[in-house]
């Protein structure tokens, strides 16, 4: 079963760089593997595209760093992008030729919930996965206390604060 970790949610900060998604995308998937849910390979890209949505979308239009937080609800992995810009987002429309403009469709089409908010900071924005438990019929990944000692959870809220290169 999934460890109760859905009060102290593990935070990092991801630089001002579409080069830094990546390891953003990887540090989340990591993350819910050590809470010890079960990711299959859809779960796992859906966790990987919809992080790196969000992310980029951060770190491009607000041209500052973000805090991305991981919280087990019990029912729902949580991924939250804390940034500096207060505009909340929404998608925008996109012509068939545009590269950009279709990534929070991708977020709204497999997120099993997502939104925007304002907080003092700027804004978080964030997406929810439903994620089967291991009652549910399958088997849950083991983690060892060595393993969880490793990760320093960083606690996160959303206050104005000065936000740190923290590497990934």
């Amino acid at each position: 079963m999934p460890r109760p970790f859905g009060d102290s949610p593990y935070a990092f900060t991801v630089p001002p760089s579409v080069e830094a998604v990546p390891a953003a995308r990887h540090r989340v998937v990591h993350r819910a593997q050590r809470l010890g849910l079960v990711l299959d390979e859809v779960l796992t890209n859906d966790l990987q595209l919809l992080t790196g949505e969000i992310v980029a979308n951060s770190v491009t239009h607000t041209q500052a760093a973000c805090v991305v937080s991981v919280q087990w609800t019990g029912e729902r992995l949580r991924v939250e992008v804390t940034d500096v810009d207060p505009t909340l987002v929404r998608p925008s429309h996109a012509e068939a030729m545009d590269e950009h403009g279709r990534g929070l469709f991708l977020v709204a089409a497999l997120a099993t919930e997502w939104g925007s908010h304002p907080c003092t900071a700027g804004k978080k924005t964030w997406f929810e996965l439903a994620i089967p438990t291991p009652s549910e019929g399958t088997a849950a990944v083991t983690v060892s206390h060595a393993d969880a000692a490793k990760e320093e959870p960083v606690p996160i809220t959303c206050t104005p604060v000065r936000i740190e290169h923290q590497a990934a």
